[in-house]
């Protein structure tokens, strides 16, 4: 047996029959067509090698010792996989008993011998794109399933999700319009606040539905352009911040050196943000939030000199690099809030997926779902380390270049 290993694009077609010379010219044949091709002696052989290299098609002879044609293609459709994989029986027999039994045993179309070879050509190109348009049609088929799953499920979030913030809005706008005047200013502006963080909460909200939307209809792109990460990374910070409305503290240090890389700003964006404002979320109030960012040669082991800065506005970039290098930029995030469960690691990155020890925190499950996404699209990599009421750390891993 001589089993071939899909290495190319072009199909993969498992021969079988017990006869040298016919084995021989159908490979032939076959290879001259541009497919790939593997070879069994008998029925057995075909069960054996059809497990070990799932093949496109087979061409399989109807009469053999140990295992005949009709009894392996029997077998074959109990295979997982095989059910959707085309058998063309060859075989000496024209008898319509025989084609009854071809087609009964799970044969998809049969051919006599001797064989014509333009006959045969025709058909296996046949059902080879018979069975690709079959196979693309499934895939859009589950592709709008999970579409409409997730049509559902955004649905459901979102009118559970703005209810609250609704509520407070309407709430705290009804009691100003009527009792503002009278009341002190402390009283006025605790409920501009509650308003003012019900709003945010609604336009994470949405920011967040369309995201996912745009990540599940692949609309979302990796899209570089040359960016300085330093100026990136403080735009950030600040609007979190002001997204956050909160008193937990940013703190964050660059090591390395940075200038203008070839990065897509808004994949970077939209990850931090989401990681950054998970962070605050989750954190004890007044609990620090520390952001590393560092940026070393691949394969160094980054000794560079650390610069440190607390919410700062004004950005200093550092002296550029040797350009035209590939980078790594890692990106680490920790925080000392409820932590996650062991038994929700598993889950975490999943769209929807809240952590059993959220509680009544407002969230949507969608931050750390489209974060990995943009990271992914990047070309990147992220972990996540957490213990329960004692903090999480997100790390990302980005190549980047420098720009020439």
């Amino acid at each position: 047996m001589n089993n071939a290993e899909k290495q190319t694009n072009s199909p993969l077609i498992l021969v079988v029959d017990d006869d040298r010379t016919m084995r021989m010219m159908l490979n032939r044949a076959m290879k001259k067509e541009g497919y790939q091709v593997a070879q069994a002696t008998d029925g057995i052989e075909c069960l054996e090698s059809y497990k070990e290299i799932q093949p496109d098609m087979v061409l399989l002879d109807a009469r053999m010792p140990k295992m005949d044609g009709f009894t392996c293609c029997q077998e074959l459709q109990s295979l997982p996989g095989a059910q959707n994989t085309p058998v063309l029986m060859i075989t000496g027999l024209e008898d319509e008993e025989s084609v009854d039994l071809a087609f009964e045993c799970g044969a998809t179309d049969y051919i006599t011998k001797p064989i014509h070879w333009a006959v045969l050509r025709y058909r296996v190109r046949r059902m080879l794109q018979e069975k690709q348009a079959e196979t693309e049609m499934l895939k859009a088929l589950e592709r709008e399933r999970e579409l409409n799953d997730l049509r559902a499920r955004i649905v459901t979030m979102v009118s559970h999700e703005y209810r609250t913030p609704l509520t407070t809005i309407l709430s705290s706008a009804e009691l100003l319009e009527h009792y503002g005047e009278k009341w002190a200013f402390e009283k006025r502006n605790k409920h501009i606040k509650r308003i003012q963080s019900a709003s945010h909460h609604m336009t994470r909200l949405v920011s967040d539905v369309m995201s996912i939307s745009e990540v599940s209809s692949g609309q979302l792109k990796f899209e570089p352009q040359p960016a300085n990460i330093e100026y990136l990374c403080r735009e950030v910070v600040e609007q979190v911040i002001q997204k956050a409305n909160s008193n937990n503290e940013i703190s964050f240090t660059f090591q390395g050196e940075f200038g203008t890389e070839v990065i897509d700003a808004k994949l970077i964006r939209q990850f931090l943000s989401n990681i950054l404002l998970n962070a605050i979320q989750y954190s004890h109030a007044d609990s620090p939030v520390k952001f590393d960012i560092i940026q070393r040669r691949s394969g160094s082991s980054g000794s560079d000199q650390v610069q440190t800065y607390v919410n700062e506005k004004n950005a200093i970039a550092s002296d550029k690099g040797g350009f035209g290098v590939e980078r790594q930029v890692i990106f680490r995030i920790e925080d000392q809030g409820v932590g996650i469960s062991s038994e929700d690691m598993g889950q975490i990155f999943d769209a929807f997926y809240r952590g059993n020890n959220a509680g009544n925190l407002p969230g949507t499950g969608l931050g750390l779902a489209i974060a990995k996404k943009c990271v992914e699209l990047h070309g990147g990599q992220i972990t996540l380390e957490s213990e329960e009421n004692a903090g999480t750390t997100v790390t990302v891993t980005l190549p980047v270049n420098s720009e020439p």
